[in-house]
């Protein structure tokens, strides 16, 4: 039974973004002589689910960050003040090594706060899932995060996890029509690379939007995500990632499930030259099944978490 490793794969649980290392594992029964999967197609893949981790648990951080309370005497942050120590609960700022500082903008006002938020990890800061990150993640976020027209923009000064160097400049901004629907929001990836120690890259530039969709039961909401990106993998070759039916996140499949993923919808890959691989992730059931197409011909896989 073949196996493919790949690296890391992220979803959202509780409102937060974890992500973990997983392999891909052939479903015997579904094996079919005619498929195909070169080492180029087993690293686009990679590359993509790479590329695309990485700076979902950036911008992650970065949103869990805003949302915080400054620790301030009082509870309150004064006007141009400056705070050292907030830190969110989460297990990626745990440890003395990762400070996080607080300084608001001039034009900043109660109801449209505007700041900046650094998130430095220092030489190297070890989480409880074992990545290693390091380098600094700058923050700016300009009115208040769940209203309709507030951003938040995240780049990177000489950041890298799992010795991979991150840059790019990401946009988040709530495009929610009116306070009483579903939270919406428009992410924008500009200027997105990823290095290697060998010095491969792979760049990547995309729009995406995200839909929370709240239940009654927050243990029932669900997040739907549509969207493209565009960019090269670590050869140089040009791909293209489009989702073509929306991904569906599921609160109560991430609770019940060790690798937290997609549970509906499809996204096509497309590289260079014509290469076309189709992912889909099922139609809604807590499962980890995924359906790889490519030249019409389809194989399931299991996902499983290591």
């Amino acid at each position: 039974m073949s196996k493919i490793n790949k690296r890391m794969k992220t979803i959202f649980k509780n409102g937060l973004v974890v992500f973990t290392l997983i392999s891909i594992t052939f479903l015997s029964s579904c094996l079919d002589d005619k498929f195909e999967l070169s080492d180029l197609d087993s690293q686009n893949i990679e590359n993509e689910a790479v590329t695309d981790s990485y700076f979902e648990d950036a911008e992650d951080m970065s949103a869990l960050a805003v949302a915080v309370e400054p620790a301030s005497e009082g509870g309150r942050l004064s006007l141009n003040g400056k705070v050292e120590g907030t830190k969110p609960a989460d297990f990626r700022f745990e440890g003395n090594c990762v400070v996080v500082t607080l300084e608001m903008a001039a034009d900043t006002q109660p109801g449209n706060p505007h700041g900046y938020i650094i998130i430095n990890f220092g030489e190297g800061c070890t989480d409880a899932r074992g990545n290693v990150r390091k380098g600094i993640i700058r923050v700016e976020f300009k009115g208040k995060q769940f209203l309709p027209g507030s951003k938040i923009i995240t780049t990177f000064n000489n950041y890298h996890i799992n010795g991979i160097k991150i840059e790019g400049t990401r946009t988040v901004t709530n495009i929610t029509g009116s306070t009483a629907s579903a939270p919406k929001f428009e992410i924008v990836l500009e200027d997105g690379r990823a290095t290697w120690p060998d010095e491969t890259f792979a760049t990547r530039e995309g729009s995406h939007t995200r839909e929370w969709v709240r239940a009654t039961n927050p243990v029932n909401d669900q997040w739907q995500v549509l969207g493209s990106a565009t960019g090269s993998n670590r050869k140089g070759t040009l791909y293209q990632v489009e989702v073509t039916k929306t991904l569906v996140y599921k609160r109560t499949c991430a609770a019940s499930n060790r690798v937290f993923m997609a549970v509906e919808g499809t996204k096509v890959l497309t590289v260079d030259g014509g290469r076309v691989i189709t992912l889909d992730y099922g139609t809604g059931e807590c499962d980890r099944i995924v359906t790889i197409t490519i030249n019409g011909q389809s194989r399931s896989v299991i996902v499983r978490g290591e």
